[in-house]
């Protein structure tokens, strides 16, 4: 049985490194060589350079940019116009921008006549999303179901598309008219399900085979057996948006209980399957006809279907290195002689081409949905291998039965939580990835997937799902983990409520992180309470595992992805869902806003350098912190273990990378000069272990506290034990806030001691992102917003014995981003641990 292809994960790594001057008591190490630019970066820059270049190109007469004639834009009056205003729209150039207006106006008095530029015209009229331009858009994809061959001569049956002067259709003319159905589709335009049902039905009869190979052509009647890669890209595409058309589903839903009669039955599943494999043997973004149409269309196959690897390609990321290296001085992107098309010589059209390509590709991946299971290798493609004795349609994935809910969550989130801001999603697929050594002088396998955990990180939640035995591979359980530990979260649900499933991703997780085991979710949880439409009765098996201070991962054994799965359940009005479907959308949008904090994600291709290590060689020169057990478990287990790595890579300082913790009673503290206190849970100590702080401060220590996540009222109870705690500390002395600049009678004004050594090491102490209660006492702000830190502390012969923030730094550094916690972000919280420890350096 030929089943539903994934597709393997190779990674790559872009680091940006800041590099602080060397600190007096650091042990001086060589200087690092400067860190080559980013892509991320070059992308960018690529993108403002083309962008301004199109700009240059407009008739100023005119406002178009009509006058090329090459390709396949011959006599298309407005086509040229409608791509470069896509690609100038798509890059972020507002529609109201004096530059889009007159190219707008001149797109809408445009009549239906070819069917590219009318497919064109949908696609930007939908990208602005202004609702004026509705009733346009739905006159153009009115024109194309009129005019396909086949229906337009009253069949049932369609043909396809095609130029108006010849009755031939193309499947280059059909992917523009079905991208401009689609478009029309999600601006509100009314697109019957049987228009949808004819696309498919024509993409199935006209896949061509031959031997084991299937492909699609260009000309269904003059090129068979002529293999066409950018062709079979757009019937696999084809394929894939005609589903995404239709409101109805295939799944057989019961909308009571959440279970599908035919859960990850899918009519296209063997022919998606047949073309992807047939890509993936003939990978190429170079094409005889049209290099840069070509690698527009990898862009949406990759997009469309979620893969971040076509076979071993890493599509967006090989892309971008092609086109930077293709941009001229002048900003255009445009093949050169190896180049032979006219198309691909013509800069105007390649760079709208290669913008597409290069903004939309980097749209931040807000979900990645983890595929998992047993595989059989076939060619450069592998083949899924369903777990034994898990019954399942033909073609079915038990990682991936609902092709559309990672899909539809992203759009609802984008929609709900973050202004329509464009986002992604994507499969992430570790499995064909080899991890082990190189040997000498090559990476080892911990390097390898601490860099694969720098790529996933780009990610805020991992949506893993699925049938049967949940299994992993060694790499795959160590990626999971350094993921969690690093502030990832992840989302798992059991799909129709399989109890298989459900049990067996509790014992992954409970071997992952013995001691902590999944509980149901507390009613007053921030997930419950961060937006409305979701009660805790509503959904009461709902179940979350604590890492630390924060929620690390919610299990859902209930079927909740069947509904995920079709949009007709995503509520118009989210604060007051209408049934048990609506929900199930609204309870996605709050685990996802307590996931990321309402924070976006960065753009595709940004990574984040994991601080990681092992203590061998360590000597009593390196410096260890220790954390004191105050009450209860040390929250923010992995908070010291960053920052040291932190402070290694970007201060030069010799760090031990573990860190000790003790109770406060102990006599070992004193052996630490640095000691942490993460809080949540009111301070309370006796007098003993007043008496051995006080001992440790008195002979050079310095102690950081920090209050953690926490409910607002219950911040509030541990500020105020804190300041009680001080007091008891040091009953004559009083808490100030460490301000910029300090006067003394001896040296008059003059810059603290802190925010010098913080200067001099290149950090900025004045502009740091906090989230922060409201003036009205009411609760945290809703955004992180931009502060100069707030440190209170108590100085003892002209030395800080004890700094305080009120602020959460700890949970921050382990990377938890929750929308109700007040708190630094974690670029923030490093900066302001790092300059702390600086300090205590300083004697």
């Amino acid at each position: 049985m030929f089943r539903y292809l994934t597709l393997p994960t190779v990674a790559g790594l872009f680091v940006v490194l800041v590099v602080f001057p060397m600190p007096p008591m650091a042990t001086a190490q060589q200087p690092r060589p400067k860190a080559e630019e980013e892509l991320v970066e070059k992308v960018r820059q690529a993108i403002e350079r083309g962008k301004n270049y199109l700009r240059k190109q407009q008739n100023p007469t005119t406002g178009t940019w009509e006058g090329v004639v090459v390709g396949f834009l011959a006599d298309m009056e407005g086509g040229q116009t409608a791509l470069v205003t896509l690609a100038l729209l798509t890059c972020g150039v507002k529609p109201d921008d004096p530059l889009l207006v007159r190219a707008l106006k001149y797109l809408h008095e445009l009549k239906p006549r070819k069917t590219y530029v009318v497919g064109l015209c949908n696609l930007v009229f939908a990208e602005t999303r202004e609702k004026k331009y509705l009733p346009r858009i739905q006159e153009n994809a009115d024109w194309l179901i009129k005019n396909a061959l086949g229906w337009r001569d009253g069949r049932k049956q369609l043909e396809g598309w095609s130029y108006p002067q010849n009755q031939m259709a193309d499947n280059s003319n059909t992917q523009y008219a079905l991208l401009g159905l689609y478009a029309a589709k999600q601006a509100g335009a009314e697109i019957k399900d049987e228009v949808w049902r004819g696309i498919q039905d024509y993409y199935h009869r006209t896949q061509s085979k031959l031997g084991t190979a299937r492909y699609w052509t260009y000309s269904n009647e003059r090129d068979a057996g002529r293999a066409s890669f950018s062709m079979t890209v757009a019937g696999v595409c084809g394929l894939l948006i005609a589903r995404m058309g239709l409101d109805e589903s295939e799944q057989r839903l019961d909308p009571v209980t959440g279970v599908a009669a035919n859960c990850g039955g899918y009519s296209e599943n063997t022919d998606v399957a047949h073309g992807m494999n047939w890509i993936i043997e003939n990978f190429n973004f170079e094409s005889v006809k049209a290099t840069f149409y070509n690698i527009y269309g990898i862009e949406r196959l990759g997009r469309i279907s979620g893969q971040r690897f076509i076979g071993p390609h890493d599509w967006y990321r090989e892309g971008c290195e092609k086109l930077v290296r293709l941009q001229r001085p002048d900003g255009s992107i445009v093949g050169g002689t190896e180049f032979k098309t006219q198309i691909d010589q013509a800069p105007v059209l390649s760079t709208a081409f290669s913008l597409l390509f290069l903004s939309k590709g980097r749209t931040p991946v807000l979900v990645s949905k983890f595929a998992w299971g047993d595989y059989q290798i076939q060619g450069k493609a592998f083949v899924e291998v369903p777990p034994r004795g898990v019954p399942a349609p033909p073609g079915v994935v038990n990682w991936n039965r609902k092709h559309n809910d990672t899909r539809h969550i992203v759009e609802f989130c984008s929609r709900e939580l973050f202004n329509n801001t464009p986002l992604s999603w994507q499969v992430y697929d570790a499995r064909r990835r080899q991890f082990d050594n190189d040997g000498p002088g090559g990476r080892t396998a911990k390097e390898k997937i601490l860099e694969e955990v720098g790529q996933l990180l780009q990610s805020p939640v991992l949506y893993i799902t699925g049938h049967g035995t949940f299994t992993l591979t060694p790499a795959q359980e160590e990626i999971l983990k350094v993921y969690l530990e690093e502030g990832g979260f992840v989302l798992a649900e059991a799909c129709c409520g399989d109890p298989v499933f459900a049990k067996s991703f509790r014992a992954v997780m409970g071997r992952l992180f013995p001691g902590n085991t999944f509980r149901p979710l507390p009613p007053e949880h921030g997930i419950l309470r961060i937006l409305p439409g979701v009660l805790p009765t509503d959904f009461p098996d709902v179940e979350v595992l604590e890492r630390g201070c924060r929620t690390a991962a919610v299990l859902i054994p209930t079927p909740l992805s069947g509904y995920w799965e079709e949009a007709k359940y995503m509520p118009k009005d989210s604060r007051n869902p209408a049934n048990r479907g609506e929900k199930a959308f609204c309870l996605a949008r709050n685990i996802v806003a307590y996931a990321t904090g309402l924070e976006l994600p960065k753009p595709k291709l940004s990574t984040q350098k994991i601080e990681r290590g092992v203590d061998e060689g360590v000597t009593r020169s390196h410096f260890k912190p220790v954390q004191l057990q105050v009450g209860e478990s040390p929250l923010a287990p992995d908070a010291l273990k960053n920052l040291m790595g932190y402070l290694r890579d970007n201060a030069k300082l010799d760090v031990a990378l573990t860190s000790a913790v003790l109770p406060p009673y102990d006599d070992q503290i004193s052996t630490f000069k640095f000691m942490y206190v993460h809080g949540r849970q009111p301070l309370r100590l006796d007098d003993a272990s007043l008496d051995n702080i006080r001992a440790n401060l008195s002979t050079g220590g310095l102690l950081l506290v920090d209050a953690a996540c926490n409910g607002y009222e219950q911040w509030k109870e541990f500020d105020r034990s804190f300041r009680d705690f001080a007091k008891r500390l040091y009953p004559d002395a009083k808490l100030e806030v460490v301000r910029e600049r300090v006067v003394t009678p001896e040296k008059g004004e003059q810059e603290e001691p802190l925010f010098r050594v913080a200067r001099e090491a290149g950090i900025n102490l004045k502009s740091l992102r906090c989230r922060r209660e409201l003036p009205d006492d009411k609760g945290p702000e809703v955004e992180l917003r931009s502060y100069p830190v707030l440190l209170e502390g108590i100085k003892i012969d002209g030395r800080w014995v004890l700094l305080y923030s009120k602020y959460d730094i700890g949970c921050a550094i382990e990377g938890h981003k929750s929308a109700e916690c007040l708190g630094y972000d974690k670029e923030s919280a490093l900066k302001i641990g790092a300059a702390v420890v600086l300090y205590s350096l300083k004697r």
